[in-house]
């Protein structure tokens, strides 16, 4: 389920934000959970949590991850057009 953050609108200073957790489809709040106070939600950028990065791609694509998880690494080699083992269980070369 997604977090929502809202202000308080009671002109305190700093403004007090809260997170709130709620579906998609639900309306918004517009009064605070505990207080009763008036509240508003403020657009807030997406928390996402990716395994995408140059170094968790390094990573999982080393040799000896990739030789852990059953896969052959194979590079290509220009002269002849073959492909040269690196690493993992399969044949040493492959001729297209």
């Amino acid at each position: 389920m997604p977090v929502y953050q809202y202000v308080v609108l009671n002109g305190k200073q700093p403004e007090e934000i809260i997170e709130v957790e709620q579906k998609a489809y639900d309306a918004p709040l517009y009064e605070h959970p505990v207080t009763k106070e008036p509240i508003k939600r403020v657009p807030a950028s997406p928390s996402l949590s990716l395994n995408h990065s140059t170094t968790s791609e390094k990573n999982s694509l080393s040799e000896e991850n990739l030789d852990k998880h059953g896969f052959s690494l194979y590079h290509k080699d220009n002269s002849d057009g073959s492909y040269r083992k690196q690493g993992g269980a399969g044949p040493d070369s492959i001729h297209p």
